[in-house]
Parts: C-alpha cells; sequence; structure tokens
C-alpha cells in the first residue's frame, strides 16, 4: 500500500522548542529509504518563521501527488527535489551527488545556502554538473544541509521542488 507523507516545515526557536527539527526532518528523509512504497514531499521552503504549518496546502498537495503519480501510477516525473546519494571528498573539495539532480539551482537565483561541514557554520558552496562542490583544505566527517530549524536553503531542481535537509558522512 503506498504510504506518502511531508516532511516537517521549517520553523524558529523564538517561539517553539524546535532545536531537533534538522533531525527530524532527516530522519523523515531516511525513511524513503525504508518504506518501499513511500514517498515524502519536502516544505522547508514554504514553512513560516513562527508557524510550522504551511499556509499554501496547495503546493503540500502538488509535491505529494507527484509521488503518487511516479510510484502509484507509473508516470515518468520527477517526484522530489534533490535528494544525497554520496559525498566523497578529494583534492581539496567535498562533493555530493544527488537523486532528481537534472539542473540543480537555487530557488531564488542567489548565491547557494544552507550548506555545512559542522552543523553550524554556514560555507561556500556551488553547483558544478548537477552536484554541489564545496571547497576545504581539510577532509571533513560530514556535510549538513538545511541544518537549523528555520532554515533558508535555496537548493532546487529543474521542477523547483527543494533539497531535503540531511546529514551525510563524507567518503
Amino acid at each position: 500500500m503506498p504510504f506518502y507523507w511531508v516532511q516537517l516545515s521549517s520553523i524558529d526557536t523564538t517561539n517553539y522548542l524546535s532545536k531537533y527539527w534538522p533531525q527530524f526532518r532527516d530522519t523523515q528523509r531516511k525513511l524513503l529509504g525504508e518504506i518501499k512504497n513511500g514517498g515524502m514531499a519536502v516544505t522547508s521552503d514554504i514553512g513560516f518563521r513562527n508557524n510550522v504549518h504551511p499556509t499554501n496546502k496547495k503546493a503540500v498537495g502538488e509535491r505529494l501527488a507527484l509521488w503518487a503519480l511516479n510510484k502509484t501510477y507509473g508516470k515518468n516525473l520527477v517526484p522530489s527535489g534533490p535528494l544525497p546519494v554520496w559525498a566523497r571528498y578529494t583534492n581539496g573539495k567535498v562533493v555530493v551527488s544527488f537523486q532528481y539532480a537534472k539542473d540543480l539551482q537555487t530557488a531564488d537565483g542567489q548565491k547557494l545556502r544552507g550548506f555545512s561541514l559542522d552543523g553550524r557554520t554556514t560555507v561556500d558552496a556551488t553547483i558544478q554538473n548537477n552536484t554541489v562542490i564545496i571547497m576545504t583544505n581539510e577532509k571533513p566527517d560530514t556535510v549538513y544541509y538545511g541544518w537549523e530549524p528555520f532554515t533558508d536553503a535555496n537548493l532546487v531542481n529543474a521542477g523547483q521542488l527543494p533539497a531535503s535537509t540531511f546529514e551525510l558522512n563524507i567518503q
């Protein structure tokens, strides 16, 4: 039986005890590998600083529908924004590869935002050949994306579908 869910949106910690939101969103993402007939609509880009429930229900419904059309009805369309596959360190850079990565870009046409190598400090990242590149002199253990309770991370694919929050070990 198909099971589709909505990943928790972004929310600030001002009025809510949401410091574990990134970990929770990442755990929801990991369920994609556990639930055979499942899919997850990412909504971190349409949440509000003080309300975890997006008011744009149409966007939420359309994102869920993409999963149903793809997985349940066999339509050849992209059901999700970029989902991380692997991260590797080589020659002074971290390269992050994604599923659903055709025409990676930023949602707002601005500089790529949302990446970190320690879960706290943002780092410069660029898009090259449908991967994300982070320059660093030393091999880090982990790469993070959207790792704040309320994130302004802006990575999307050709369908303008947002990337999920993630924490990924670097090979």
